[in-house]
């Protein structure tokens, strides 16, 4: 039970997703802004944005220890940047973030990927398959008794398609404050025992990703609150909600290989993010946000 929350948490989650989307945004701006003009490393990278994250108010700490890994360093899932690791942000690469933010309303777990400068076609391809796959997990509908086993593949074909998978769990269930992997439920095809199927107001991730060692990784991820449409048939009468709000970086988008169907979902998951953080910004925060949610 302690998996499905209460009106009350999914209210206060609600809030923190939206404080900490807001923090990541001005983030992201500043990173991308600001990374060839001085030097920003993964770990500098990281004292920014736990800045920004303590301007949202009632902020306790990060959820998780961080991920911030440059290039090659983000095909190390479990990657950690340390002194001796530490690396400058360049052009020419991806950038990588795996983190959490812990607030008096809740707490989240957020990874987005970003191209510093031009990056290869290669690159683009990856990240706009990853893209793709998150997108079409967090649109399925699906019934009542449903597990996360049988729509981990949801995320895991486009990729799939192309040679390439992820060797780890698509998502994870979320607690409701710093509790960040929680049980019993989640979308992995190696689950150790039974799996809960999915119920209203469950919190689970959705992060799939490609690692190419010595190279690039890529990850992103949302948070998809579990929804019911008493309106629909049995078949489709569960669905999700996205409650991150953070863009899918364009400057990494070939939209060359995707399906009308996804160009849809992600100019869709765009107007959302606008939406929700444009009010929340200055007018040169807001603008640089129109682009970056532009339509493809």
């Amino acid at each position: 039970m302690k998996a499905i929350k209460n009106e009350v948490e999914v209210a206060n989650i609600r809030k923190a997703e939206l404080k900490d989307s807001i923090a990541h945004v001005k983030f992201v701006k500043w990173v991308k802004e600001n990374y060839d003009k001085s030097c920003i490393t993964e770990m500098s990278a990281m004292d920014k944005l736990e800045e920004l994250r303590e301007e949202q108010g009632n902020y306790i700490g990060p959820s998780f220890d961080s991920i911030s890994a440059y290039g090659e360093h983000g095909a190390i899932i479990h990657y950690s940047s340390t002194p001796e690791t530490d690396v400058q942000l360049k052009a020419g690469n991806l950038y990588l973030t795996d983190t959490g933010a812990g607030y008096y309303e809740g707490s989240t777990d957020i990874t987005r990927t970003y191209a510093l400068g031009e990056v290869t076609q290669e690159m683009k391809q990856h990240f706009t398959l990853v893209a793709i796959a998150n997108l079409r997990l967090a649109d399925v509908r699906f019934a009542e008794g449903t597990i996360g086993k049988e729509l981990d593949s949801v995320a895991r074909k486009p990729l799939n398609d192309c040679g390439l998978n992820y060797n780890h769990g698509t998502g994870h269930g979320v607690g409701y404050l710093l509790n960040i992997h929680e049980g019993p439920s989640g979308f992995s095809l190696h689950a150790k025992g039974d799996m809960e199927p999915f119920h209203e107001n469950m919190i689970t991730t959705d992060e799939p990703g490609v690692y190419i060692e010595g190279s690039h990784g890529i990850r992103l991820e949302n948070e998809l609150l579990c929804c019911v449409d008493e309106l629909a048939d049995e078949y489709n009468r569960l669905f999700f909600e996205t409650i991150t709000y953070i863009p899918f970086d364009l400057d990494a988008i070939d939209a060359g290989i995707m399906s009308d169907e996804d160009k849809q979902l992600l100019n869709n998951y765009h107007r959302l993010v606008y939406k929700k953080i444009a009010p929340h910004l200055d007018e040169e925060e807001r603008v640089w946000l129109a682009k970056y949610t532009a339509a493809i």
